[in-house]
């Protein structure tokens, strides 16, 4: 009871910084997600952020599967786990570790059989491309074992695609669309590798028109010509037309340069944040793989900042008076919120 209450709560908050982060965030087709089990497959372009984007926009007590090697640090590991993260193993994370991963799938099988909601990205790994990459041939276990044990309890599938307008910076725009559902019981039998292949062709064709998809062999002429249109990625069904037209006679238009909003009003907000912004440039620097920054922004963020602007409102208070500093504080939240594209 305790852990759902901290959920709550917690879920809520990041709701509310999600909001602030994102100049738009735009949520679409929740009508199609069903009561009881059900498994969220979403691309993945932006680590956790993305699943952070379901948890709270479904509205679902949601478990997600992430990388292991996060859960390193025993302090992590149990809050990560307050907070509903399982570990799956890869294999560089080292042979012997893959046998961790029964317990993972166990604990899948678990989630599904009592009726609650699990996030998987079935395309196995992350990264920027707007594409829907070729999906893991191991997606399927994570609904194997409930299947095995109650064949006859409806699984369904919810497919997801979260479209990102740019995946690091601060104040853009994101569109989470949710696909119509379908019961994995009806096309995947366990240990039956047909059913699998054509559990995973059927994702494939309804997660693709939920995103902007590129197919690999045309990406860079098509994507070049698709830039230069100025796109709005927030639309993947008018992109993916216009990528069809693409397709074959590319225009020859030079890539437009994004050239973001950086105005006064920013430049004064940065300057009024100096402190948590000097640390977030400190940890940035040690990010290796740019696809985690946005998302270990985002959780830095939404601490941080408000901290620090709580720390002015104190200090406010206690220098000029109570009434000052809370105006003072509100200020700098509707500043925030407000914000153009960083």
């Amino acid at each position: 009871m305790m852990q759902r209450i901290f959920y709550g709560v917690l879920r809520t908050y990041v709701w509310v910084g999600l909001h602030f982060y994102f100049r738009q965030l735009r949520v679409t087709g929740t009508q199609h997600i069903p009561k009881g089990a059900v498994l969220f497959a979403a691309n993945h372009q932006n680590a956790f952020l993305d699943a952070l984007l379901i948890v709270c926009s479904s509205k679902r007590y949601t478990h997600f599967l992430t990388r292991a090697d996060i859960f390193r640090n025993s302090w992590v590991k149990k809050l990560l786990g307050l907070i509903n993260l399982i570990p799956i193993y890869r294999i560089r994370d080292g042979w012997q570790s893959l046998g961790e991963n029964q317990t993972t799938f166990d604990r899948c099988t678990d989630i599904l059989l009592q009726g609650e909601a699990l996030v998987i990205f079935p395309e196995g790994n992350h990264g920027w491309k707007r594409q829907l990459r070729p999906l893991s041939k191991g997606f399927t276990r994570a609904l194997q074992g409930a299947l095995e044990q109650q064949p006859q309890q409806p699984v369904h599938v919810v497919p997801v695609g979260i479209n990102y307008t740019a995946h690091e910076p601060f104040r853009t725009s994101v569109h989470v669309v949710y696909g119509p559902n379908f019961m994995a019981n009806e096309i995947y039998r366990p240990n039956d590798p047909a059913s699998a292949l054509a559990l995973r062709e059927h994702l494939t064709q309804r997660m693709q028109p939920l995103i902007t998809h590129i197919p690999e062999q045309h990406y860079e002429p098509v994507y070049a010509a698709l830039e230069a249109t100025a796109p709005d990625y927030l639309d993947p069904i008018a992109l993916n037309e216009q990528v069809a037209r693409l397709i074959g006679s590319p225009a020859p238009t030079a890539r437009l340069q994004p050239t973001p909003a950086v105005n006064f009003s920013y430049r004064l907000w940065r300057l009024v944040h100096f402190a948590p912004l000097l640390l977030w440039a400190r940890i940035r620097s040690k990010i290796k793989d740019p696809v985690f920054a946005a998302s270990v922004k985002f959780a830095f963020g939404i601490f941080a900042v408000p901290a620090w602007q709580g720390m002015l409102a104190i200090v406010l208070a206690v220098t000029i008076g109570p009434w000052p500093a809370l105006l003072f504080f509100i200020l700098l939240l509707v500043w925030t919120y407000s914000l153009p594209r960083a």
